[in-house]
């Protein structure tokens, strides 16, 4: 067993970010905040990256799950504007071939979680997830997460909106009931996003098939470029 890290990303302050930790072999998940990791504004891919393998080498993290695209769309896909599991799972921005996004705000989101996903791939050796995952034991992986769909497919209601302004406490405590993990009280919405795909850690290290749901293409590298991705999300364990 080895540790998990969570981290709800965004690209222009780190105190958007929602970052969660869970030990190797607790139930207990930590939050931690970007200036334990060393992070100080803007937000930088290369500087997150380092952050993230220093804390994976000391603290034996073996699953960095992170919300955002891995990957851009393949060129000559069939289905316009996204990715395949952009589309399956409805998120609110879609990839487009490198340099482009829909709606065009989010690019600059975009390419900051693929400049992530890159310098953990390609300069720390992190996998990204394929579909035949389970016959790779051993391996340290980056996965791509959509917490929104995380909610529903644990049985919760969805995590309300930011601007909406709800009190987050029934959701933080039906989180934990469900999870079996014993939640930190007054969770933001960040880190509450963060925390809901957690199950995926033990999972993978775990070879829990039974317990990750894909959706999209396995990555693959085309010219200079890494198109697709798969999107993990959680299932629970059978009772």
């Amino acid at each position: 067993m080895g540790a998990s890290l969570s981290i709800d990303l965004a690209s222009q302050r780190y105190s958007h970010f929602g970052i969660i930790f869970l030990p190797e072999g607790s139930r207990t998940p930590r939050v931690l905040m970007p200036k334990e990791l060393g992070l100080k504004d803007p937000p930088e891919a290369a500087s997150l990256a380092v952050a993230i393998e220093s804390l994976a080498r000391t603290a034996n993290v073996d699953v960095v799950l992170l919300d955002g695209p891995q990957a851009w769309r393949y060129p000559q896909s069939p289905i316009k504007h996204m990715r395949l599991c952009e589309r399956v799972l409805n998120t609110p921005g879609k990839t487009g071939i490198p340099g482009q996004a829909k709606p065009s705000t989010y690019l600059t989101y975009i390419q900051f979680s693929i400049d992530v996903f890159h310098y953990l791939r390609a300069a720390y050796g992190w996998s990204l997830l394929s579909s035949d995952w389970p016959q790779h034991s051993g391996r340290r992986w980056v996965v791509e997460v959509f917490p929104s769909a995380a909610w529903a497919l644990l049985g919760l209601d969805r995590l309300p909106g930011k601007s909406r302004g709800a009190g987050l406490e029934p959701w933080r405590r039906e989180l934990a009931q469900v999870t079996g993990y014993s939640l930190p009280s007054n969770l933001n919405h960040d880190q509450l996003q963060a925390a809901v795909v957690l199950p995926l850690g033990p999972a993978l290290i775990e070879g829990a098939a039974d317990q990750v749901i894909l959706a999209g293409l396995d990555p693959f590298i085309e010219g200079d470029s890494l198109y697709e991705g798969l999107i993990a999300n959680p299932r629970l364990p059978p009772n």
